[in-house]
């Protein structure tokens, strides 16, 4: 069986309350990422918010994110982009 690469890039698209603010969004993202790559065993060393669009139910934005995983506790931190 193959092991899987130690860095890789991915992709999710996670939903969040509309009125959600920056510092929650970004917190809940992070969160949501590290839980998901949890259950593969990975780390997310980088996660991006890549863009974002409002949803047809007005309540929700559903945020597209792009990850690096790496060993895990490291973090790249990343300068602060508009969304």
């Amino acid at each position: 069986m193959a092991e899987s690469p130690a860095f890789r890039t991915g992709y999710m698209s996670l939903l969040l309350p509309s009125s959600a603010g920056d510092l929650e969004v970004r917190s809940s993202i992070r969160n949501m990422v590290i839980d998901a790559l949890a259950a593969t065993g990975e780390w997310p060393i980088r996660v991006d918010v890549v863009t974002s669009t409002g949803s047809d139910d007005g309540q929700t934005k559903r945020w597209f994110v792009e990850y690096e995983t790496g060993p895990y506790g490291q973090v790249i931190d990343q300068p602060d982009e508009p969304a």
